[in-house]
């Protein structure tokens, strides 16, 4: 049985599209060499070379030439400097090193007050009277009387609030990344049991 359905595979029409590939192929093989028979076809093809015009000769300024060479010279008759490549900032130094540093470096003033930080000084005391609420303060030993609007501490602090217990002051602060916040900070009254 298996015999029959071969047999008629190879009559049908399988046979049919080989034999017109077999044909195609055929065809085209004979079609592509046959071009060279093909009437005013050449493999050489000729090129008419073009009529050569003479060299026209180009026309120098000379005098531009030396005026040229002259200024060259005076310009390169300078003194030469190399460029200075050094780095104003170290690139391996900690950001923190450097805010450090330049805090320490900030101006000297003439007001003791203004030297010293607001954890150095202390709040003894307050007086009334007519001209207002006056603070008494103690910084490194000695002591000092403050009113409202008197700067104090190295951040640029202003008072600006005594009362009997209490002075607020506002004061910029600057963190390691060179940004400026305003803020207040308390200074409460000692009380003598602390002091002791």
């Amino acid at each position: 049985m298996m015999r029959i359905i071969d047999r008629s595979l190879l009559k049908g029409p399988y046979m049919l599209k080989k034999y017109l590939v077999y044909f195609f192929v055929f065809f085209s093989a004979f079609l592509f060499t046959a071009c060279d028979m093909i009437p005013g076809f050449s493999e050489k093809t000729e090129f008419t070379p073009r009529k050569e015009e003479p060299v026209k000769p180009v026309k120098v300024d000379v005098n531009n030439i030396q005026e040229q060479g002259r200024e060259l010279k005076r310009l390169f008759a300078d003194k030469y400097v190399p460029l200075e490549y050094s780095f104003q900032k170290n690139p391996f130094r900690s950001v923190v090193e450097i805010y450090k540093v330049s805090q320490q470096e900030e101006e000297v003033s003439a007001n003791p007050l203004r030297n010293i930080t607001l954890e150095k000084i202390s709040l003894v005391g307050t007086l009334q009277g007519d001209v207002g609420v006056i603070g008494v303060i103690s910084a490194e030993g000695n002591t000092y009387y403050v009113k409202t609007g008197d700067k104090i501490g190295k951040n640029k602090g202003v008072i600006i609030d005594i009362s009997g217990d209490k002075m607020r002051i506002r004061q910029r602060e600057q963190d390691i990344f060179g940004n400026v916040r305003s803020v207040i900070k308390e200074l409460t009254l000692e009380s003598k049991e602390e002091s002791i």
